[in-house]
């Protein structure tokens, strides 16, 4: 099984494979949750990720200041991405846009 070991702020600060939270508590102090590798509506945990307890479940640091989670815990930008499938994209956060990527 797998255990990420949270902070005060509920940031993991890192993720092992051992037999139980209990174990890890015991034998390596700190708080843990335990993350899923596989398992559908759960997300796995990973360094500087966010856990919520209520949910017991994991997001990734959030990528910009204007994107928002989602229920299954990842986040969204304001703005979908563009579904043009030829092009690549950036996102803008000063214009709240995507731009489109600059292929060298």
């Amino acid at each position: 099984m797998h255990f990420a070991e949270i902070d005060a702020n509920n940031i993991v600060l890192r993720v092992i494979v051992c037999d139980s939270k209990e174990w890890c508590e015991k034998n390596l102090g700190g708080t843990w949750a335990r993350t899923y590798y596989s398992t559908p509506s759960k997300n796995y945990a990973g360094t500087g990720y966010i856990y919520y307890s209520d949910l017991e479940n994991f997001s990734a640091p959030r990528p910009y200041a204007s994107w928002m989670l989602d229920k299954a815990l990842m986040w969204q930008p304001p703005v979908p991405y563009p579904s043009n499938a030829s092009s690549l994209y950036t996102w803008n956060e000063g214009t709240l846009s995507w731009d489109p990527a600059l292929v060298v």
